[in-house]
């Protein structure tokens, strides 16, 4: 290009961006979940450690059942949005992986396969996964049930 700003060129390339192309950085966050079968490897195959994931993910499930109960960017909110602990007296909604914390809280099991279970079916981190700006309600109760569902589909040894 000479000084004066002139194109050398005459022929344009045409300029598109990841979004036109489907590649853009979040396009595969908002994708709805699927229910995929976990692997072997990936959480305990023991009768006593899906059972436990299954009943945290149960009532986690049912603690943010309602919409209202469901939060995003904290773990767990107080009342006028004051984040606080996920076992707080004073909790009152919860993120996805709020609610399993508080539920294995509640019902005194671990958390980790729980947690393991439904960050396979959503692919990323569940926190992150939870607070996309795109992500709704629906989308992370079809999600607690995609991992229910592979739980209950796994051998257990």
């Amino acid at each position: 290009m000479p000084f004066d700003c002139t194109p050398v060129t005459e022929k344009q390339v045409c300029s598109a961006s990841g979004n036109t192309l489907g590649i853009g950085i979040n396009s595969w966050l908002a994708e709805p979940v699927r229910s995929r079968a976990i692997p072997p490897w990936y959480v305990s195959r023991r009768p006593e450690c899906v059972g436990a994931a299954v009943a945290v993910l149960s009532r986690a499930r049912e603690l943010i059942s309602d919409e209202r109960r469901w939060c995003k960017r904290a773990f767990a909110v107080a009342w006028l949005d004051i984040p606080v602990h996920a076992g707080s007296r004073f909790a009152r909604r919860y993120c996805a992986l709020g609610a399993i914390k508080r539920a294995g809280r509640e019902l005194g099991l671990p958390v980790d396969d729980a947690n393991r279970a439904l960050e396979w079916q959503t692919i990323i981190p569940v926190a992150g996964w939870n607070d996309d700006r795109k992500r709704t309600h629906a989308d992370v109760i079809v999600a607690f049930d995609a991992a229910i569902a592979a739980l209950d589909a796994m051998p257990v040894y």
